[in-house]
């Protein structure tokens, strides 16, 4: 198991090419990535912290706008909720690592461990502070939580990462009680101070077999996981019809034609959310690197998906045939069958241009893909093809209007 402190991860985004690498470790089985529990919080409420500095200066300055504006400011700032932004980190940080619960032990321990002042905590001096002050607690629960976890599984080793030498020491000695925790362990702890030792016993570059890489791509269980992950991304949900919300992403609506005949033209939209599954097709790759972890060749690549499905019209009633490219960068092993693909990051989605379009299936010809507890298959399609009008009959429109509520009653039901 790798175990990092927070020191190797904060100022970390968790889309660059180091959280690849580890992601690539985890994915592949070969090592598990793990934070203890203090860790995962810490880096938490490093970021709702900055949050709430960057709140604060953001209410003065506005106040000082309204004071010196004749006439009002409408400005608003969105409610200060400090819980939502730790939590978005740990989620964003979660794909990344496990995290370890401390046991009532290492937490008692960490915490005796700085009443008394030893290994790892200390005593600080803090000017305006008459005496030294005890710290390192924190500490203390995260080096006990990678002990005990060692203890806890005698056939694994244990990699403990971390920049902190001046309290956790650079792996070639330690303090008392720190040497105490070891015994034992010592052919199975192992202490770093960076990641690169680890990427290093674990990964190895390996030269790319792109026509691999585009094989397992182009198979329709890579398009499925795509658009189940598109669909929960961006999911539109009937019982906000008709709610006003912001829109999820930008897309285009399926291509008209001139009046002449002579070109195609596309409209864009900011799409409040897919109805059911959309479909998704390769478009273009780029960026491939390969690893060898373990016994198997691991591929990084970034792809633009062209998705295609039903969403609602945004101010009307009724569904839009909407094409969008989803950029991802993907993890997926060429060499292992039964390794699925897996996002590793991704960017908003952007337009679908006119002749992007081109070979790409209409939503409304295809069978509709509903959710498990979803009672309205084919209904979608059905009012999509309506919607295809750019003049509806009044029974047309009556009948959106009439299968939208009755998708909302069984949903009640």
């Amino acid at each position: 198991m790798i175990i990092l402190d927070t020191n190797m991860l904060w100022g970390v985004s968790p889309d660059n090419a180091s959280v690849d690498l580890l992601k690539t470790i985890r994915a592949s089985g070969v090592q598990g990535v793990a934070v203890p529990w203090t860790v995962m919080e810490e880096l938490a409420a490093q970021r709702a912290l900055k949050h709430t500095e960057k709140y604060d200066a953001a209410v003065v300055a506005i106040r000082a706008l309204r004071d010196n504006t004749p006439g009002p400011i409408t400005t608003r700032l969105p409610a200060y909720e400090p819980e939502k932004v730790r939590q978005y980190w740990r989620d964003a940080f979660a794909a990344i690592v496990e995290v370890l619960p401390p046991s009532a032990w290492a937490l008692q321990e960490a915490a005796f461990r700085e009443a008394n002042v030893l290994a790892p905590c200390k005593r600080l001096e803090v000017k305006g502070v008459n005496k030294p002050v005890k710290t390192g607690s924190r500490d203390a629960a995260i080096w006990l939580t990678a002990v005990e976890y060692a203890r806890e599984h005698p056939d694994e080793t244990v990699y403990f990462v971390s920049k902190n030498t001046d309290d956790f020491g650079d792996g070639s000695s330690y303090k008392v009680p720190m040497s105490t925790d070891l015994q034992g362990l010592e052919d199975r702890f192992k202490h770093y101070t960076s990641l690169d030792p680890v990427v290093d016993q674990f990964t190895q570059p390996t030269e790319v077999d792109e026509a691999a890489v585009l094989d397992r791509l182009g198979t329709p269980g890579a398009a499925s996981v795509i658009a189940q992950e598109a669909a929960a991304k961006w999911a539109f949900d009937t019982d906000d019809w008709g709610h006003i919300k912001t829109p999820r992403f930008a897309g285009s609506l399926w291509p008209a034609v001139n009046a002449d005949g002579s070109e195609r033209f596309v409209e864009r939209i900011l799409s409040r959310g897919w109805v059911g599954r959309p479909t998704a097709q390769m478009g273009l790759v780029s960026d491939v690197s390969a690893y060898r972890v373990g016994e198997h060749v691991w591929c990084t690549a970034t792809v633009q998906w062209l998705l295609t499905g039903l969403s609602p019209r945004d101010g009307q009633l009724g569904v839009a045939r909407v094409g969008c490219a989803w950029e991802t960068r993907v993890l997926l092993s060429p060499t292992n069958a039964e390794s699925q693909l897996t996002i590793l990051r991704s960017t908003p989605p952007r337009p679908l241009a006119a002749e992007e379009f081109e070979g790409l299936p209409d939503p409304t010809a295809l069978p509709y893909a509903p959710g498990p507890d979803d009672p309205s298959a084919g209904l979608w399609r059905q009012i999509a093809k309506v919607g295809q009008s750019e003049s509806r009959t009044l029974l047309e429109s009556a009948l959106v209007a009439m299968s939208l509520w009755a998708v909302s009653r069984r949903k009640e039901e």
